[in-house]
């Protein structure tokens, strides 16, 4: 029996695997707390910073989510179990771990010459992942989704986790062996090491343009927009939103889409999000990061696309993906992207590029236009971008590298954002709670 604490945040549908590791965990005596996801209720995260300038450390919304993040902070280990699509978590757990944020600071600090988020607790649990892939999984996704979880507990200030995989299929005797790898792997000494760095990712070649229609009539793109922010308030609608622009003026027709008003965590139905698909020639798919991926909506939306694509096989719109992220660096993107190319193959979705910056938050939510010459690189490429998609083309390497170019060094953004993060506690009269520690911690072992 071991002295590891273990909290069980069990992301899998009701069935034979959750209970053979909840079992598992209860014979070795480890089992601490345990969450069943999917009966609990995580609103998706707005990206609204307020768990860390209003009520620092703690969600506003009034769901399971602090609940979770108590017990997390309690227990020397914490056990995820998820489905792995896309080599990338299933949108219920990972609608669990985007409301994780409050439990770090917002204040930067660098970590391998990388930006990341300060320490808001002295320690934090170690992780194990248990994966349940199918016939389909690929190596390519088993790699990606391990390292996606080496840097979520990066951006977490833990160690490297353990992550294991088991067939959705697998008997009750295989699921007790991984998941007793995994408690000899949180009792043994915490593995030295660092999570893989990540670096911004090359252009895909295009697997065509989009042509235009043949009898004369206008090409139409949709604008999916995957913040959950109020219409007009996110950095993904104002990036997203310039690009459209430009291919209207064009003479395309366009509409716009938001996934917090088109998708819901745990539903496999999104008959909106699928309309508008189905009458688009292109999907701008403009998304933020979330603790390292694509938030849990938009991961639903794209597993609503590919069960429709499967239930009405037919001619799907090209994708252009627009990914940006709150840290300085562009490469913190790059897992993401390869999530949505992963998406985009599986849906039928042609590819005809991507385009990825880091350092949205000098953006705000504010139309590009407004901002001037400080995103004049994004300006720039997305003018690129939309001649050469009106001509058919595909987006280039370079279109993405001017795409991708800071709009202010990295230095002077995490100073900024130092300042800004102050000033919008003094705004909430928060200042004197930035450091608060509202979750019970564990002693630890």
């Amino acid at each position: 029996m071991t002295s590891t604490t273990i909290t069980l945040l069990d992301g899998l549908p009701a069935g034979a695997i959750g209970k053979t590791v909840a079992d598992t965990l209860r014979d070795d005596g480890s089992l601490n707390r345990m969450h069943a996801l999917h009966a609990e209720v995580f609103a998706p995260c707005q990206g609204c910073w307020e768990c860390w300038v209003a009520s620092p450390g703690q969600c506003k919304a009034n769901d399971a989510a602090n609940g979770v993040m108590r017990d997390i902070m309690a227990s020397d280990a914490m056990l995820w179990t998820t489905e792995v699509r896309y080599g990338c978590w299933a949108p219920v757990p990972k609608a669990a771990l985007d409301r994780s944020i409050g439990l770090i600071s917002p204040f930067f600090t660098r970590i391998d010459g990388e930006t990341h988020h300060r320490k808001r607790y002295a320690s934090y649990p170690r992780w194990a992942v248990l994966g349940v892939v199918d016939a389909s999984t690929t190596d390519d996704e088993r790699e990606r989704f391990a390292t996606l979880v080496a840097r979520n507990t990066l951006n977490m200030h833990g160690t490297l986790p353990w992550v294991g995989f088991v067939e959705a299929g697998a008997d009750k005797t295989t699921i007790r062996a991984r998941v007793r790898e995994a408690l000899a792997a949180l009792a043994a000494k915490a593995e030295e090491g660092k999570a893989p760095k990540l670096t911004p990712r090359p252009q895909r070649p295009g697997g065509r343009g989009v042509p235009p229609k043949p009898d004369g009539r206008s090409r139409h793109v949709v604008l999916w927009v995957g913040s959950a922010k109020p219409k007009g308030t996110s950095t993904s609608e104002s990036l997203g939103g310039y690009l459209v622009d430009a291919l209207v003026a064009r003479g395309w027709t366009s509409e716009a889409v938001h996934v917090a008003h088109t998708v819901r965590i745990g539903r496999d139905q999104s008959p909106k999000l699928v309309e508008a698909v189905r009458r688009a020639d292109l999907v701008v798919a403009a998304t933020p990061l979330y603790v390292d991926a694509l938030p849990a909506l938009v991961l639903q939306g794209l597993r609503n696309l590919e069960l429709a694509a499967k239930a009405e096989p037919g001619p799907m719109p090209a994708i252009l993906p627009i990914v940006q992220c709150g840290f300085p660096e562009a490469g913190h993107n790059a897992l993401a992207v390869d999530i949505l190319a992963d998406a985009a193959g599986r849906i039928g979705m042609p590819w005809v590029g991507h385009l990825a910056m880091g350092g949205g938050g000098i953006i705000d939510g504010m139309p590009l236009k407004e901002r001037g010459g400080v995103v004049h690189h994004q300006a720039a490429a997305l003018d690129a971008v939309a001649a050469r998609l009106d001509e058919g083309g595909t987006v280039d390497e370079a279109m993405g590298q001017e795409f991708a170019t800071p709009a202010i060094p990295g230095a002077a953004y995490r100073a900024i954002g130092q300042v800004g993060w102050v000033a919008l506690a003094l705004k909430h009269g928060s200042l004197l709670k930035l450091w608060d520690r509202p979750m019970e911690e564990r002693t630890p072992t």
